[in-house]
């Protein structure tokens, strides 16, 4: 009887850690974008994944706004390339999340301010919740970042700006 007692005491412990690891690790995130720390902020983002949901969300953003033009689909995927090169870097991502106005109203890539991540205002966070038990969301005044588990810990793997809803 002991046994199972112990048992499930410590299965409660460390359902309960990883209940609140991510809020940790979101922390741990905020901390390393407001002090600028690039190795921090690298470790906690799944690039290649944020590079692929960024290309999908400014696909779609220009897809419906230039689908009578013949040169986008000459130009169209090489200035998306050079868009999401220019955001998916540790500082880039700061300065995403500090001015998401940035891609959400881009006109001209000369246009690019990179405000880094000391403006980030974290006191807008919505809401902070699983949506699954491997994926994490915070909401951050109409941003969506979503992390997943991984061995290393949580990763941001997305990062919703909101580009392809349609503008009322």
């Amino acid at each position: 009887m002991r046994l199972i007692r112990w048992l499930l005491i410590i299965c409660v412990i460390a359902l309960l850690a990883y209940a609140a690891s991510p809020y940790v690790s979101f922390w741990q995130f905020t901390e390393a974008i407001r002090s600028g720390n690039a190795a921090a902020i690298s470790s906690r983002v799944d690039f290649p994944a944020v590079r692929a949901s960024l290309k999908r969300q400014l696909v779609a953003r220009f897809a419906r706004e230039t689908s009578g033009h013949k040169r986008w689909s000459n130009l169209g995927p090489t200035l998306i390339d050079a868009i999401v090169d220019t955001y998916v870097t540790p500082d880039g991502i700061a300065a995403l999340l500090s001015n998401p106005e940035t891609l959400k109203n881009l006109k001209n890539p000369r246009e690019f301010h990179f405000t880094l991540g000391k403006g980030v205002n974290w006191s807008k966070v919505k809401y902070a919740f699983f949506s699954g038990p491997r994926v994490f969301v915070v909401d951050r005044d109409g941003i969506k970042l979503r992390f997943h588990f991984t061995w290393s810990g949580w990763q941001l793997y997305d990062l919703d700006l909101g580009l392809t809803e349609e503008k009322r």
